[in-house]
């Protein structure tokens, strides 16, 4: 069913299983998985030389490499990027140039309504845009 799917990435608790059931979505299918992190727009002012951009860019790489390779396990079909932009409309773009399937992002629990999840700005964003469907996924 799935060929392409895209998991928006905050390395927050929620995001982690976002990942989790897209890995094992990505799995089940033999879809491409691609993640993608969304630094902080206003770094897009930074040439992409800059050492602050570059530092930042590398401390995201190693937090993928540390937190994100050990739950591949050994899934191969996956790709990985990151650059300053806007979260919600760079993943309904990178959807978009990618036909990508299925966007799975997460969504916070409130504490005292474990039933009933919370969509940010960005969550909502992406429901109104998103080019395919979107699956949120409560931590």
């Amino acid at each position: 069913m799935f060929k392409k799917i895209l998991v928006a990435l905050k390395f927050t608790p929620a995001s982690r299983l976002a990942l989790q059931k897209g890995i094992a979505l990505a799995r089940e299918h033999g879809a491409r998985l691609h993640i993608f992190h969304a630094l902080d727009y206003r770094l897009k002012e930074l040439d992409d030389q800059d050492p602050k951009l570059i530092e930042i860019k590398e401390k995201i790489k190693r937090s993928f490499e540390s937190e994100v390779k050990p739950l591949v396990n050994g899934f191969n079909n996956i790709t990985f990027g990151c650059l300053p932009a806007d979260p919600a409309l760079e993943i309904c773009k990178i959807a978009r140039n990618t036909n990508s399937d299925l966007i799975i992002l997460g969504s916070h629990q409130r504490h005292e309504k474990r039933s009933m999840g919370r969509i940010d700005y960005v969550g909502i964003t992406i429901l109104e845009k998103a080019p395919c469907p979107v699956m949120l996924f409560p931590s």
